[in-house]
């Protein structure tokens, strides 16, 4: 059976009001009915919205919790999502305690869940979604699976946003004012509620509610009743943050419409609602990640506290319902793209002008060559509008997937990258060194050769894919691809001295010590595959490191062949692609070339016309790099973007 408690706290007409609390319980309760399958009757929603004949008190919502977990039966799936305010506590010196924040303020800790769980009977799931500041660490003692070690932090948020926390100081004068209130009506309420000020802020707070609500208050200040020794459990914890970090809320935008969500709540259905098929614990707060990330929250970085076991068990413990297909014929559109601009900001690695040209590419495509808008995907690592999520390997890969998949004959897809490239070194017993091409998405989680080659091998009949890459060493990024354009047949101009120029690339060595500083098998891993194992997983890193997965596939030792893969890229495979500074205004000098090629032109351009004239253009500016061209004979003539040849 499946069984959720979903809380929502909004705290009106108080100093500590959210806005997005019990729109988060009513998403979720949307996502489990028509996804995972949930009983309406098995669902109890506790909010402090108007109306409510429940109010999300301490008490109730421990008494919905006990409840859940005493009816529990081997194989039940239990869900509890809280969406309000968290607060962080020293109970004592050099450690600090988690407890989210009831309406009554009455305060359920990190211990009070522990202490549910170890109830659970054998292979009972329970897993908890806290939407609430500090909440990393709310089961305590439970095994961190991604956390602050593998988080690396960014800037403050960008968007418009409130903190879900209250400070001890805050919760300390609300509880004092209600003592207060308490004493002044002692005779009609035959109770009073004894404190003293001399005592430090929590001990005044554990007073304080011990006064107030007598035996039920958290384990944390009932030291007689402390939990037994922690084992191996079906605790799951998915938090909206780190312990030491602040959840936050969305204001109500055309993004959410209209509405108010907590950020982590919000990306978290959007992410189940836009996958059709099963997503494991990790895989779902790795995603949430990006998506909260693209939001513009760079210090907000959920986790996830779980067994081993559980951090690669499907969320809840269930597939979900197939997503409904459009049935409007309206909505089949032949045109579809993926378009990726990494600036990679914050690091040592940045480049201004690949988000500037997503959005040239989106302009020219729409107006140019009729794509619709609504079958456009843009993954950038800094939002714009119409934004789908984070550049990551995996959801760059995704996105290409699906494309893919959803294809049919006559369909036109195409692939847009600007950011850095870099060249993956490639020793095989008795060959000589060779160098393989592949992009660098945000989270340095290589897209090789191997992978596009992949892609191209699923395309249906009569499907185009073009490739349009503005990074260092993107010739060859189609493995086996043939050459139309290359190296072979061009010369290369001089660099003018007039522009200030710097190469798209990173190289391979540094991306190596990269994933070796952040993976946490680096110090037994031998190279770069066994690396990306231990921080990616082996099912989502490149082709190129996992050779099982890639013989399977039949990519191991191809020979060219013609296909409807079409690679427009920035430079040769040993070049390099410039981000340039023009008039004081930041472009990518292929892209931008490309652009040009297409301006004042109402007629159809080849492929070939295409880079011949991005060509001419690049030299007459002085820059060093030639574009390429790898596709079959046909499509060498075809028009770009053009009717399947």
């Amino acid at each position: 059976m499946k069984t959720a408690l979903l809380v929502g706290c909004n705290y009106p007409n108080t100093p500590y009001e959210l806005k997005g609390c019990i729109n988060d319980v009513h998403a979720i309760r949307d996502v489990i009915l028509k996804r995972f399958n949930f009983d309406p009757q098995h669902v109890e929603l506790i909010t402090d919205e108007p109306g409510s004949l429940k109010m999300p008190t301490r008490a109730n919502i421990m008494a919905g919790l006990t409840k859940m977990v005493k009816e529990a039966k081997e194989g039940d799936v239990l869900l509890f999502h809280f969406s309000g305010h968290g607060v962080e506590a020293d109970m004592k010196p050099g450690r600090k305690d988690d407890a989210i924040v009831p309406c009554d303020l009455n305060l359920i800790y990190d211990v009070d869940i522990r202490h549910l769980i170890q109830q659970l009977p054998k292979e009972t799931s329970f897993t908890i979604v806290s939407d609430s500041c500090h909440s990393g660490g709310l089961i305590d003692k439970e095994k961190e699976q991604i956390g602050p070690h593998s988080t690396l932090k960014g800037i403050a948020p960008s968007v418009d946003a409130r903190k879900r926390g209250i400070s001890l100081e805050s919760l300390h004068q609300g509880l004092q004012t209600a003592a207060n209130v308490i004493n002044a009506a002692s005779d009609v309420l035959g109770t009073t509620v004894a404190f003293s000020t001399g005592l430090d802020i929590v001990n005044n707070i554990g007073q304080l509610l011990t006064g107030i609500f007598r035996d039920n208050v958290s384990l944390k200040f009932r030291t007689s009743q402390e939990p037994r020794s922690l084992t191996e459990d079906e605790g799951i914890l998915l938090s909206g943050c780190q312990a030491d970090e602040l959840s936050l809320d969305l204001e109500p935008s055309d993004k959410t419409q209209g509405k108010a969500y907590g950020a982590f709540t919000y990306s978290l259905q959007k992410i189940i609602n836009e996958t059709n098929g099963t997503l494991t614990n990790k895989q779902l707060v790795m995603n949430v990640r990006d998506e909260i990330t693209s939001l513009g929250f760079h210090e907000q970085h959920p986790c996830l506290y779980c067994s081993d076991k559980n951090a690669d068990t499907v969320f809840l413990a269930t597939t979900p319902t197939p997503l409904a297909l459009p049935l409007i014929k309206d909505l089949v559109h032949n045109k579809k793209a993926v378009l990726v601009g990494c600036n990679y900001p914050k690091t040592p690695y940045n480049l201004k002008g690949c988000i500037n040209d997503v959005e040239n590419i989106r302009r020219l495509i729409i107006e140019r060559f009729n794509f619709d808008r609504r079958f456009i995907k843009v993954l950038t690592d800094n939002y714009i509008r119409g934004s789908w999520a984070m550049p990551t390997g995996i959801k760059i890969k995704a996105a290409l997937y699906e494309m893919v998949r959803t294809a049919r004959a006559g369909d036109v897809l195409f692939f847009y990258f600007s950011g850095h490239g870099t060249a993956v070194p490639v020793l095989k017993p008795g060959q000589p060194l060779r160098l393989d091409e592949a992009i660098v998405p945000c989270d340095f989680n290589l897209i090789t050769d191997m992978d596009f080659r992949d892609l191209v091998n699923q395309l249906p009949k009569k499907v185009n894919f073009t490739i349009l890459s503005d990074s260092c060493h993107s010739g060859g990024l189609i493995d086996k691809e043939k050459e139309q354009i290359g190296p072979n047949t061009l010369r290369k101009g001089e660099k003018s001295p007039e522009c200030i120029t710097r190469g798209k690339s990173i190289e391979f060595h540094v991306i190596h010590d990269i994933i070796d500083l952040v993976s946490d098998a680096a110090h037994q891993a031998t190279n770069i595959a066994e690396q990306s194992f231990g921080f990616f997983g082996r099912d989502i890193v490149s082709l190129k490191f996992n050779h099982e997965a890639a013989k399977q596939k039949g990519l191991l030792d191809l020979q060219p062949h013609e296909d409807k893969g079409i690679l427009v890229s920035g430079c040769e495979a040993y070049e390099t692609s410039f981000d340039v500074v023009l008039d004081g205004k930041f472009y990518e000098a292929f892209t931008d070339a490309v652009v040009k090629v297409f301006t004042g032109r109402n007629v159809k351009i080849s492929n070939k016309d295409l880079v011949t004239k991005a060509i001419d253009i690049l030299k007459q500016n002085g820059f060093d790099q030639t574009p390429c061209l790898y596709c079959s004979n046909a499509d060498l003539h075809a028009d770009f973007l053009g009717e399947v040849a």
